[in-house]
């Protein structure tokens, strides 16, 4: 479901008051056509109003730090370590974290590996992609991976098929997460920012770690195939729960923190 804007509000509000007065008319047909071509007006203003919502920073995202290139700029490759953080003290909830790549407006392919998810029996590692152009998501296998796991992940971007290569692998584990997504033609801008997030809202903060943070280190990144020396990270919150935050370190360590 997409967040309700205030333009959605104000068409709501507009379809409500409006009709009652037609309907008050004693023209039965002339009612019959306004009605019809007021409810395909705000049924299409609705719709816009969500299609343009439809779009990354996510309201499941708790916080975040960004990189942002220049919109035309593309991130060509991606990279950081995480250590796998300790169970959650109470079932029920879906921390997962991650590092990704999106477009300037947030509405082209989400790539992101994911480094660690819980699934209820443990933690697991993945790729997954959303893809905001045609709302298709995709995700390679999960593996289990456990706490104080060390996960190094890399995205990489290919030219000659602009697409993304995907890798990611842990120190408990001989497999690895492979994935190679095709950005689709209908997208025109490139993936110029970066984030690191903490997604999926918990319905008590016993549902996230109880070390009460996470950190990813060694993070490098290139934009047109040239090393950022010092990438400026900016920390940001989006739907925080549990005083969830993200605390920018250094240009290669960033942490996210809450209280368990």
């Amino acid at each position: 479901t997409f967040p309700q804007n205030s333009q959605t509000k104000e068409r709501t509000t507009f379809r409500s008051s409006f009709f009652p007065r037609v309907l008050r008319g004693e023209n039965t047909s002339f009612n019959r056509s306004v009605m019809a071509r007021s409810v395909l007006a705000v049924a299409i203003s609705v719709a816009c109003a969500a299609v343009a919502n439809a779009a990354d920073p996510s309201e499941g995202w708790l916080c975040y730090a960004a990189y942002t290139a220049k919109p035309t700029d593309i991130i060509t490759k991606m990279t950081a370590t995480m250590v796998v953080p300790p169970e959650p003290e109470q079932r029920g909830g879906s921390p997962a974290l991650w590092f990704g790549v999106q477009t300037a407006r947030g509405d082209g392919a989400l790539v992101q590996p994911i480094m660690a998810k819980w699934l209820g029996d443990g933690w697991y590692m993945f790729q997954e992609i959303f893809d905001w152009t045609n709302e298709n998501d995709e995700q390679s296998r999960p593996i289990q991976v456990h706490p104080g796991d060390v996960i190094t992940a890399t995205i990489s971007y290919v030219k000659e098929s602009n697409s993304y290569l995907m890798n990611m692998t842990s120190s408990s584990t001989t497999q690895r997460s492979d994935f190679h997504y095709n950005l689709l033609p209908r997208q025109t801008e490139t993936e110029s920012v970066a984030y690191i997030v903490l997604e999926h809202q918990p319905f008590t903060c016993k549902e996230l770690p109880p070390s009460g943070y996470v950190g990813w280190t060694d993070i490098q990144l290139s934009v047109n195939d040239e090393v950022v020396a010092s990438p400026e990270w900016v920390a940001k919150l989006e739907g925080p729960k549990c005083d969830s935050k993200a605390v920018i370190l250094s240009p290669s360590a960033v942490n996210i923190t809450w209280t368990p």
